[in-house]
């Protein structure tokens, strides 16, 4: 794909004027929330900024994009920490800040909604490890689970599946779908008790908030720290009335259940579960009808 040429300050007509000032309202701030004095070519800002706004009685053309320039950071950012909270308790504010910006250069907001700011960063995190060492490995972990809650909020729902349409099939010609805010991950650390840790801080001390702005967080720092468990954790992140829950999975429902999701058969997605199991056939089978009720119960399969 052609990288596009950025707009000069000679362009004219509307298009030109509008990604200069999308340009110039998405550059990062300087360490002391303000904007950068040099445009990215070396000449003054303030040149760029008199090129296409007018000064009035009280403040210059500079002073005027830099307010629009620090309402769409403090904006993004607070967002993005509210989505991210947990990442923020690993890392702490000041390399969560860092890390934050350098993310949000990489991959700034394409959607109408922040919803979907952050649904790159677990890649993000993966190909740079100096923005998290060296808890790099709980701070992924910690992204996946986050985002994962994003999905699980707020992305649909399709009608859920009746049994009893599947009464005269066979489990080799059964196929089932997971609802689509369902997501299964396999985690080194136990990610679902750090964030019930960090809720219940949040609670006791009131400091759940949405503000943004460039005053000082009255937030107390709470540090979330976790060594790897011996053996991974099976989570499903899911929702109940619009509420999202965490539920830890045995490796043999967790396997079942991505077999179903990558489009096994009902047949092929238990074999794979079960295939290093010593469970015994009758043990197998009532595990499954357990499991079945509810998953069903939870409305985690849908109509196919």
């Amino acid at each position: 794909m052609k990288k596009r040429t950025p707009p000069r300050r000679t362009d004219t007509g509307l298009d030109a004027i509008q990604r200069l000032m999308a340009r110039a309202v998405m550059r990062p701030l300087t360490s002391g929330q303000r904007s950068q004095r040099a445009w990215v070519d070396g000449s003054p800002s303030a040149e760029i900024a008199g090129s296409f706004i007018k000064p009035n009685d009280r403040l210059s053309s500079f002073e005027r994009l830099q307010i629009y320039n620090q309402q769409y950071w403090w904006r993004i950012l607070g967002s993005f920490q509210e989505d991210f909270r947990g990442v923020c308790a690993v890392l702490g504010e000041r390399r969560f800040d860092h890390l934050a910006v350098a993310y949000l250069e990489a991959h700034g907001s394409t959607s109408w909604s922040l919803r979907n700011l952050g649904q790159l960063l677990p890649a993000f995190l993966e190909n740079h490890h100096a923005l998290t060492a060296p808890h790099t490995a709980l701070a992924l972990d910690m992204a996946r689970v986050e985002w994962a809650r994003i999905v699980a909020f707020d992305d649909p729902a399709l009608p859920p599946l009746d049994p009893a349409t599947l009464a005269r099939k066979t489990p080799a010609t059964i196929r089932l779908r997971l609802q689509p805010y369902l997501t299964l991950l396999a985690l080194a650390h136990p990610v679902d008790a750090l964030l019930r840790k960090l809720r219940q801080s949040s609670a006791e001390t009131g400091t759940a908030s949405n503000a943004v702005g460039a005053s000082p967080r009255r937030r107390r720092p709470v540090v979330l720290r976790a060594n790897a468990l011996p053996d991974p954790i099976h989570l499903a992140i899911h929702r109940v009335d619009l509420s999202v829950y965490f539920k830890r999975l045995d490796l043999e429902a967790f396997t079942l259940l991505t077999a179903l999701n990558a489009g096994a058969s009902l047949e092929g997605a238990c074999a794979s579960a079960f295939a290093k199991s010593s469970a015994s056939a009758g043990e197998a089978s009532a595990k499954v009808r357990e499991w079945f009720a509810t998953w069903t119960e939870l409305g985690w399969l849908a109509k196919g």
